[in-house]
Order: C-alpha cells, then structure tokens, then sequence
C-alpha cells in the first residue's frame, strides 16, 4: 500500500515492539491495515514481534538483542549481565546525569562506555532491525514516506518537551553511527569494540537530524481500544504491567483531543520480573526439587528460561508444570497469592490504584460522565489478580458505570491475521495504538521522511 505511514516505536523495559499503519487511518480503519513489524526477523524462538531489549559487551565485541542475552547466561558464573531496562533508564527525572554515568563492572568490566553510549549502540540496534522489517513488510515497502514516532510514560519531572529533545540527539546519534557502521550491528556476532571506538565519537559529535513524534503510553492505549468505536467513554484508567515497572495513568477523551490527567500518574517498581522471582523462589523453597547451589542454580536458570509459558499457565488455568530432570515440577496459582512478598505487592498496587481512580471518578462526576473504561496492557494484562483489579468500583461511585475493556480487541482477531496477532496483542498494544493515533493525540509531532528501502546498501557482515 503506497501513500504515507506513521510508524511508532515502544521499547519496552524487556523488549521493543513496532507497528505501523497508514495515516488517516483513524477515520477509515481497516484491520489489515495495522502493521506489527517483525524486528526478530528470522531469529529462533521467541515471538518474531519482540525484539529483546539488551546489550552485552563481550571481551572484544559488543552484541545485541537475543546474542546478547545468551551470552549474558554463558557468563553468568562469571557475575556478568547485559544491559537492559532502556526505557527506564531514558524515564529518569535527571536524564543527563544517568546517561553519563559509567556503566557498572557487571556490565562493562573493560570500563569503557558511559550509559549514553550504550544507549545509543541499542537504538541504532533497534533502528536497524526496524528498517529490516519495514523493508520486508509487503505493504510497508511500497510506503512513500513514513512518518516515526516513540512511545513513552509521562515523565514525572514535569518537562516532557525538555526530555523528549534529549531523546531525539539520541536517536540522532544512533542513526549518525548506524549509518557509519552499516547492518552488520544485526549480525549475532555483533560488532568489535575497536569498530565502535572508531566509529562511535563521530556520531555522537555529529548527530544527524531526526525528527520524532511524541506520544504518551496511556494516550497511545486510548487509541487503540477505542479506535473504531465514536461512543468509547471519555474518561479512561491504563495499567501498564510491564517487566520492570507497573504504571497506572488516566486520560480524558475530548473527540480527538486527549488530555492525561496527572494527579492518577503512578509507577511501582515491582512488576512482571517481580513476579518472576517470587514464583521461583517458591519453587526452590522444596528443597527436594534441588539439594546443593549447583541443582538450585540450574533449576532457577530453567525456571527463568521458561517463565513466559510458566506465567501464561498460571494466569489462564491457576497451575503451571515444568520438566525438570525428568520430573514434573508444579506451580500452583493459590501459593502466589499466599506468598508474602506478593501480597504486599497487592496491598500497594491495589492502593495505587485505587488512589489514581479516585482522581478519575472526581474528574467524571465533575463533567456529568456516566461511565469509565479500564484497560491493562503489557506482558502481565491478563494476570487474574490484574483484571479482577479494573473490576474494582470506587467508593462513592454513585451510578458511575465501570466497563473493563478487553487486553485484546475483537478487530486483533480478524482473519487477515491469521491467528498471529492476538496471542501477543497486549505486548504490542503500545506500539500499535501510537501508530494509529491521530495528530491531535500526539505530545509532540514529529516529521515525515522518506521511505527507507534498505538505504545504507552496507551488508550484514563481520568486522
């Protein structure tokens, strides 16, 4: 399909996601017509939709995404970690000051690259495999211009303008060093650190000029649930269960106009990695199951490798088995709930949001508003514990209507997807719903280029 396209990025705390869609799509919508992109390409395992959010910095190399992840488990003995948690890290009120900040000695023991750096060989990371798939996306590739834009929580400082300048010089940098470097950063061998070292100050003193839009998190999710329907309520509360964070913010529909309303803003720092290491200690609490460290360790690193279906059995059938050594190992939904940890977890998210639905009851009662929609999106929308909490009804709700909205869309179900679009719906729902919005639901517009197509002409090899 030709013409122009917005395409909006979410890199998310775990993984970055993509989707793009034609503009104008908002009064003409056609599922067909919403584009996941595949950032993973042809990777193995996992979905081809999430792109993992990490970097490791090897002895002499630095790799990216998946490589990057295993190789941070071969030298796990060794205490060394990849670099995730991107998004944040780019939410902190004092920016500036966490960008320059020397990455820890788990991270980069050669104590060479600040944060920024980092940062920036990730974006340009992302970049890349974002331009694979757009090249490869039947439709996307007939594309005349394509209009870019980013995915973000409101930022709490206050100065999202400010923040959203910083971001862009980022992405200016990472474009200046991807187009230097070419695409084998998307190589799994990933790129030599005398590569980088050569490469990498050019950019960062010569950034190229990128002009990004701007869209809220919470803004993006209206979007999505209520695109295609023009009696969605006007007033409308987001949890946002991610891996590193859970955010809970509200936003007030006025036609296409979308105002979030601060005073419902909240982010925890418990979320889906939390949760994660709740139902592995619960597993190694029988120590029957793994008798010495070494048997822990490695029944904790086949917990963590699976932890994905683990969740998903949990969540939709209240118990979960992994094979262990040739024996099934249970997980049972009702010893989660009676965990300490997690139900101090519950105690301050159900605070949490009650406090922030109070402030969108007020605003609904206030403009005579008879009905507030509820919506959860990210990795953990379809936690049990998560939809039983958008059920909840405010204290002096009066006749106020509460409406939960599904995680996933009816339209994310139509047969032109072919199945494939609604099992990972909740994790692109960000992406997706920011590739749809109109302008007037954008924090700030960005600008339109032309199609990419491949431009850089440099092969994926390695240096």
């Amino acid at each position: 399909m030709s013409g122009a396209w917005t395409l909006c990025l979410d890199f998310g705390t775990a993984y970055s996601k993509a989707a793009a869609a034609p503009r104008g799509v908002w009064t003409r919508f056609r599922p067909e017509h919403v584009r996941p992109l595949m950032l993973s390409g042809q990777e193995q395992g996992g979905s081809a939709f999430l792109l993992d959010s990490a970097v490791f910095v090897d002895d002499d190399r630095i790799l990216f995404g998946r490589a990057a992840l295993a190789r941070a488990e071969e030298l796990q003995h060794r205490k060394r970690m990849a670099l995730r948690s991107f998004k944040t890290i780019l939410s902190v009120s004092d920016l500036d000051r966490a960008l320059n900040t020397g990455a820890p000695h788990a991270i980069d023991p050669h104590r060479l690259f600040p944060m920024r750096d980092l940062i920036v060989l990730y974006l340009a990371y992302l970049m890349s495999a974002v331009e694979r798939a757009a090249t490869a996306d039947p439709m996307l590739a007939r594309a005349e211009a394509i209009e870019h834009r980013y995915a973000a929580p409101a930022w709490r400082s206050g100065d999202s303008l400010g923040m959203h300048g910083a971001i862009q010089r980022l992405f200016g940098e990472a474009e200046a060093f991807r187009q230097a470097i070419g695409d084998r950063i998307l190589s799994p061998q990933g790129v030599s650190i005398k590569k980088i070292a050569d490469t990498l100050p050019a950019a960062l003193a010569d950034p190229h000029e990128v002009n990004l839009g701007l869209i809220f998190e919470a803004t993006a999710a209206a979007a999505y649930t209520s695109i295609g329907l023009p009696d969605s309520a006007a007033n409308m509360i987001v949890v946002d269960m991610g891996a590193g964070t859970t955010d809970i913010a509200a936003i007030a529909r006025h036609g296409q106009r979308v105002d979030e309303m601060p005073g419902a803003r909240v982010t925890l720092k418990q979320a889906g990695d939390f949760i994660d290491r709740i139902i592995a200690n619960i597993v190694l609490e029988d120590k029957t199951r793994a008798r010495n460290d070494a048997q822990q360790n490695e029944l904790w690193r086949q917990l963590m490798l699976h932890m994905r279906d683990i969740k998903e059995s949990l969540f939709a059938e209240g118990r979960a088995v992994l094979r262990y050594e040739q024996r099934a190992v249970h997980v049972n939904m009702k010893d989660v709930e009676r965990d300490p940890d997690f139900r101090e977890f519950m105690k301050t998210l159900t605070q949490a949001y009650d406090d922030s639905m109070a402030v969108v009851r007020d605003v609904a009662q206030a403009t005579g508003a008879t009905e507030v929609q509820t919506i959860a999106v990210g990795g953990g929308a379809a936690a049990p514990f998560i939809q039983e909490l958008l059920r909840r009804r405010p204290p002096r709700s009066g006749k106020l209507l509460i409406e939960p909205r599904p995680a996933t869309p009816e339209w994310a179900y139509a047969k032109e997807f072919q199945g494939n679009l609604a099992p990972v719906f909740p994790q692109l729902a960000i992406a997706i719903g920011g590739a749809l919005a109109p302008d007037a639901m954008l924090s700030a517009k960005g600008g339109t280029s032309q199609a990419a197509g491949g431009r850089n002409g440099i092969r994926v090899e390695r240096d």
